[in-house]
């Protein structure tokens, strides 16, 4: 073909810019992209499902728009009372406008509740009840049927509503068998999507909060665990170190009182003041290797008392149902050692119910009698069914340290209904002694 001859065999030119356009790919703005991939999984499925609401609000609109005009144009499907409606709004306004607003007002009524058919499911029912009574429209019945049986907690009320409607439809055509079965078997049909779709998210929010749940747990052991390794090797540097570093100093200073060499007494006042340097320096590395690693950094507000509330909101957002008695009653006016560990009781109890008594209701109670600060943590008896994890006891032996320091008592027993409780009296009085934050 020569360089100034045209292609003009149909199909070539047209094959070419399809291949064209397939290779061309539309920018989206980058704000649009970045803005999509911050947001967590939760927020992600809330944009999905709007964005399906308005979907299925226009799809409504549509098939309630077509299925008015059919009924108008003679299928005989109209309500009970769309005669009578037609011809006093045609007596009333004229001919053109009743059979507008007979296609218009359900369309848009149907449409309008596709956009709470979550939050608001029962509008949604009754709308599509009184269209399907008075209009014969079945189309917003089937999607508040499927809409009410894929949010609800319990299958009775769908079920309910469901042989409703195949009542209503029966009534509306009863003079048309073949719609009578069409509507009643799509009815049913819907029903049981609705409650397939419903059932099998609730299965999915389940395993993923058990996941999730599962996932915080192993932190927490790793953390434990991690804590454990280094209170492990504090004590040993502490007893075997320590101790040795200590004799050292005592016999160098014991050979300065015996002796009278001027270089012995040289060497041994270097050998004690290292020592005591160095154990200086070990009491710094002890007090470094008893910090919990997640605990807060030195300089930041620890907490106390007054985030006992919004921990326990954590674990309520988290499923779990916890109920705060007695309130805290004069917490700002505790010292502050005393709220920072009556905090790390109401953490601990709170945790090892949630580890070792899943879905049992706790009970947090922080009261001051007299000059005694009592926290106490309980959970009702377990599912019998739930396998609890195994027993490590690092948090425990360390809170009981914490508590002991204070000068107070920590008890954990097992209550007369099965359950567990934690409770620790603490001085609720200035003079505290300090313990370990």
């Amino acid at each position: 073909m020569g360089a100034g001859r045209t292609d003009t065999r149909p199909g070539r030119g047209d094959g070419r810019l399809h291949s064209a356009l397939m290779r061309t790919r539309i920018p989206l703005p980058s704000r649009c992209l970045a803005r999509w991939r911050d947001l967590d999984p939760l927020s992600r499925r809330e944009w999905r499902g709007t964005a399906a609401d308005w979907l299925y609000a226009l799809g409504t609109l549509l098939f309630t728009v077509q299925f008015q005009i059919q009924a108008l144009d003679g299928w005989g499907l109209a309500g009970a009372w769309t005669d009578t409606l037609l011809e006093t709004q045609s007596e009333l306004y004229g001919p053109e406008l009743p059979g507008l607003l007979y296609v218009a007002a359900p369309a848009l009524c149907a449409s309008a509740a596709m956009l709470v058919r979550r939050t608001r499911p029962l509008w949604l029912l009754v709308l599509a009840f009184l269209l399907l009574l008075g209009f014969g429209n079945i189309v917003p019945a089937l999607v508040a049927v499927y809409s009410y049986a894929a949010f609800a907690r319990s299958p009775l009320a769908p079920v309910a509503w469901s042989l409703c409607f195949a009542a209503v439809v029966v009534v509306v055509y009863q003079d048309e068998a073949q719609f009578v079965f069409m509507g009643v078997m799509a009815v049913l049909l819907i029903l049981a999507l609705g409650l397939y779709v419903g059932t099998r998210r609730q299965l999915v929010d389940g395993l993923t909060e058990r996941a999730e749940r599962l996932d915080r747990e192993r932190h927490l052991l790793a953390e434990r665990a991690v804590s454990a390794e280094r209170n492990r090797i504090a004590r040993e540097m502490h007893d075997v170190v320590a101790h040795r570093v200590s004799l050292i100093v005592l016999h160098a200073g014991g050979l300065e009182v015996s002796t009278s060499d001027p270089r012995a007494l040289e060497t041994a006042g270097l050998i004690r003041g290292t020592g005591r340097q160095a154990l200086g320096e070990l009491r710094d590395i002890l007090g470094v290797l008893r910090q919990q690693p997640s605990g807060p950094a030195p300089g930041q507000p620890q907490p106390t008392l007054e985030r006992v509330r919004e921990l326990l909101d954590e674990w309520r957002e988290a499923g779990m149902t916890v109920e705060l008695r007695d309130g805290l009653p004069g917490a700002g006016d505790l010292p502050l050692t005393v709220q920072r560990a009556a905090f790390q009781v109401v953490k601990e109890g709170v945790t090892n119910a949630a580890k070792h008594a899943a879905g049992a209701d706790v009970t947090v109670s922080v009261r001051v009698d007299g000059e005694t600060l009592t926290v106490e943590v309980a959970n009702a008896e377990p599912p019998s069914d739930l396998v609890p994890p195994p027993e490590s006891g690092y948090g425990l032996s360390g809170l009981r340290e914490r508590v002991d320091a204070l000068g107070g008592r920590l008890t954990s027993e097992e209550t007369p209904d099965g359950g567990w409780r934690l409770t620790a009296e603490l001085p609720a009085v200035a003079d505290a002694r300090s313990a370990p934050a």
